[in-house]
């Protein structure tokens, strides 16, 4: 085949390689993929890479002819296991994808390649003559059609970062499968979920893309709104039911965790003391409080002397205080935030303003 159409199934094999593992693609990876499809014809002096390198293209189809060795199902795992070594993961696959699908077009014309090199046998797909393509033939130009029409679905499908089996999840659509795969890589990105249901309360539709909060109960998932926090799971106990909820992944994120232990705390306290943390990202809180709070599910839960959190804002918490002061607070601390940003320490609120020490010639007149 010609080397257009090597270019085009070499890029078309590192989207379908990235799709199925789940890694996103990039441009400098799709164009190292474009290139190790045309390496194998080194062993030919004719084609365009032959002809950049005769002296060794030329040694090479002296060795072993044209399409043996290097279109080899064994040189096809040495470059795989190479650039496993030398590469960065990214590169490595788009290397062995791009090297690997050259022989596999090969194998669709009259002659074949000998895919089991050192083995004369020659391999072709498919069986049938009649269904190979000759070089500069209209069945390959026709191929070289289907290959290029098939790039912006791979193309899509990979940057999802989905892979194979988050393909079949995401057709399946159920709430369990994306809360499953939520708890496995929450850390590594901020998540959406693209949501069909209906209002538990209102009985009504509820359709739309949301931002993943945390997790909820067994099996379901709280999201941001405009109106608050919502639940969503299969069970009347949520919020929301879901019909078919969808996990996207969004940009990348990294977690930072902070305590918060303290005594006697005001509202205003409180705030000042998680301000510098909100400076760096999104701050949730998780754990208990002792006061008097009223609930606001699914967020804050009522207990026996104050309430619950659940992946709550800062601003929400205050807003529930019914005193101005919480008697305690045993909270855990999320910063989410974008990779590489600092995160300052956490300072907690003193529980009393620290008194000036006394005068030594003061200290003498008190009793």
């Amino acid at each position: 085949m010609l080397a257009p159409t090597h270019l085009a199934g070499g890029h078309l094999a590192y989207l379908l390689a990235a799709w199925w593992s789940g890694h996103e693609p990039a441009l400098p990876e799709a164009l190292a993929a474009a290139g190790a499809a045309l390496a194998p014809d080194l062993d030919s002096r004719q084609s365009l890479v032959g002809r950049a390198v005769p002296w060794l293209s030329g040694a090479l189809e002296q060795w072993a002819g044209h399409r043996t060795a290097a279109h080899s199902l064994l040189a096809s795992l040495a470059v795989a296991g190479l650039g496993g070594l030398l590469l960065p993961h990214g590169y490595a696959l788009a290397v062995a994808a791009g090297f690997a699908s050259h022989p596999l077009l090969d194998m669709m014309t009259p002659s074949g390649v000998a895919w089991l090199w050192p083995a004369r046998a020659r391999c072709v797909l498919p069986g049938d003559a009649r269904w190979r393509m000759e070089a500069m033939g209209r069945g390959e130009l026709a191929f070289l059609v289907v290959v290029v029409a098939c790039t912006a679905p791979a193309l899509l499908a990979a940057e999802r970062e989905a892979g194979l089996l988050g393909t079949v999840r995401d057709a399946l659509g159920r709430i369990e499968q994306a809360r499953r795969h939520y708890d496995a890589h929450k850390g590594e990105a901020v998540w959406w979920l693209q949501l069909q249901a209906q209002d538990n309360e209102a009985f009504r539709p509820v359709e739309g893309r949301f931002r993943v909060i945390g997790p909820y109960r067994a099996n379901g998932l709280i999201v941001a709104t405009a109106e608050g926090p919502h639940s969503v799971c299969r069970a009347e106990a949520c919020d929301w039911y879901a019909q078919r909820a969808v996990l996207v992944r969004g940009e990348a994120q990294e977690t930072t965790t902070r305590r918060l232990v303290a005594e006697a705390v005001s509202r205003v306290e409180l705030l000042e003391a998680l301000r510098p943390l909100q400076g760096a990202g999104r701050v949730y809180l998780r754990g208990q409080v002792t006061g008097e709070v009223a609930a606001d599910e699914p967020a804050i839960g009522e207990t026996a002397d104050g309430a619950e959190l659940r992946y709550a804002r800062p601003k929400q918490l205050a807003a529930r205080m019914r005193a101005a002061e919480l008697e305690a607070v045993r909270l855990s601390v999320q910063v989410r935030h974008q990779p590489g940003q600092p995160v300052p320490q956490l300072h907690p609120p003193e529980a009393e303003e620290p008194q000036e020490p006394i005068p030594p010639r003061l200290e003498r007149h008190l009793p």
